[in-house]
C-alpha cells in the first residue's frame, strides 16, 4: 500500500514524464509540484518507490521514470478521463456520421480521427461480414459475357464482383432472377447458407446460381481474414522511444502483420468499455514498451468489431481514454441507427 504523499510523488512523477519524456529528479518535482515537502524527503519517497518497484532507474545518475507497474497504479487508481466539450463531441460524431452510407468507409474514418486526435497508431477492425445479414442481390449485365453481381449486406455493406458467363443475359432477365434471389435470401446470414439450401438454388438456377453462390461463398472466405484499417504509423517517428531506427522498423514490421494486429485488438477488448493494457501486459514481445487502449463497438447488444491506439507506455492515457470511448459509442451509435 501507498500512502498519501508517495502517491503524490508518483503522480508527480508519471505527469512529468509523460509531459516531457525526461528522466524526473527529487529537484524537478519539489520545483515544479507544490507536495509542501522538501527535495530530500521527495528522493527518500522515491528510493522506496523504486524498491517497490513502481519506478525505475534508466541509468546510471538519471532521474526515475515509471514502470508498468507504476503505470498500471496510474491508470486504475489516480488517471481521471480527460472531459471532451459536447461541441467537439457533436464535431467528431457528425465527422464520423458523414461516411454511414458505407461501412467500410465508415470505419476507414474512424481510423483516420483516431490517429488524428491521439497522434498515436489507430487501428479499427471492421465488422466480418459472417455476421451481417443479406438484404439485397442485384445482377446488372456488363456486355455478352460479364455480370456484376452487387451484395447488399446490413449494415451498410457492399460487395461487388464481376462474373463471367457462357451465354447473354438480358436486363429483364437478370432483373427477374435478382428479384427471386433477394426474396430467397433476404434477412439471412452468410451462416444461414446450409447446403439444402444451397442445392435448392443451384437446382433452379442453373449454371448463373451456381456461380452466383460460389461468389457468396468465397466472399464468406474472405470475409474470414478480418478487414483492418490502421492510420498514424508515420507518428512513432515523433515519439523519443522510437527514435532508434531498429526499434521503429520492428514496429512498423509488426504492423505490417494486420492479422497480429486484429488478434491483438480483438484479444484485448473482451471486456465491456475502455481497456489499458500497458507494457509488459500485452501478450507480444514486439510491444513490450508500448501501451494499447481498446474497445469494442456494438449494434444493440452485438459486438460487431474492435478499435484501439497503440503507443509508448508514456502515453497521455486521460486523453486517449476519452477519444477512444468516444470513437467507439459514435460507432455503435451510428449503426444500430442504420438498422433501424
Amino acid at each position: 500500500m501507498l500512502n498519501e504523499r508517495k502517491i503524490m510523488v508518483l503522480q508527480a512523477i508519471v505527469d512529468d514524464y509523460i509531459r516531457s519524456a525526461e528522466p524526473v529528479g527529487s529537484r524537478t518535482i519539489a520545483r515544479r509540484y507544490n507536495l509542501g515537502v522538501s527535495a530530500a524527503t521527495i528522493r527518500n519517497e522515491m528510493a522506496d518507490l523504486e524498491e517497490t518497484g513502481y519506478i525505475i532507474q534508466p541509468h546510471i545518475s538519471a532521474g526515475r521514470i515509471p514502470s508498468d507497474k507504476g503505470y498500471r497504479f496510474y491508470v486504475d487508481v489516480l488517471m481521471e478521463p480527460e472531459p471532451i466539450p459536447e461541441q467537439k463531441r457533436m464535431e467528431i460524431y457528425q465527422r464520423v456520421a458523414a461516411y454511414s452510407q458505407e461501412i467500410e468507409l465508415l470505419v476507414q474514418e474512424a481510423s483516420r480521427l483516431l490517429a488524428l486526435l491521439t497522434n498515436l497508431v489507430a487501428i479499427v477492425v471492421a465488422p466480418q461480414i459472417e455476421s451481417c445479414v443479406i438484404e439485397q442481390i442485384q445482377l446488372l449485365a456488363l456486355d455478352d459475357n460479364r455480370v456484376l453481381v452487387i451484395l447488399v449486406l446490413h449494415p451498410g455493406i457492399v460487395q461487388n464482383r464481376i462474373m463471367r458467363t457462357a451465354v447473354r443475359y438480358e436486363p429483364p432477365t437478370l432483373q427477374r432472377i435478382s428479384q427471386q434471389l433477394t426474396d430467397r435470401l433476404r434477412g439471412m446470414t452468410y451462416r444461414d447458407l446450409r447446403s439444402g439450401l444451397i442445392r435448392e438454388i443451384h437446382s433452379e438456377f442453373g449454371d448463373l446460381g451456381a456461380t452466383i453462390l460460389d461468389i457468396l461463398v468465397s466472399e464468406l472466405v474472405d470475409s474470414r481474414q478480418e478487414k483492418v484499417f490502421l492510420n498514424g504509423a508515420n507518428s512513432i517517428f515523433e515519439q523519443p522511444e522510437f527514435k532508434d531506427v531498429n526499434r521503429a522498423k520492428g514496429f512498423l514490421d509488426l504492423l505490417e502483420q494486420k492479422g497480429v494486429v486484429s488478434d491483438l485488438i480483438n484479444s484485448l477488448s473482451k471486456l465491456t468499455g475502455v481497456q489499458i493494457t500497458i507494457g509488459h501486459e500485452n501478450p507480444i514481445a514486439g510491444i513490450h514498451e508500448c501501451s494499447v487502449v481498446t474497445s469494442t463497438y456494438s449494434i444493440g447488444n452485438e459486438v460487431m468489431g474492435a478499435i484501439g491506439v497503440i503507443g509508448p507506455t508514456r502515453m497521455e492515457y486521460a486523453n486517449v481514454y476519452s477519444v477512444v470511448e468516444l470513437i467507439a459509442d459514435s460507432l455503435s451509435e451510428i449503426l444500430t441507427e442504420l438498422v433501424k
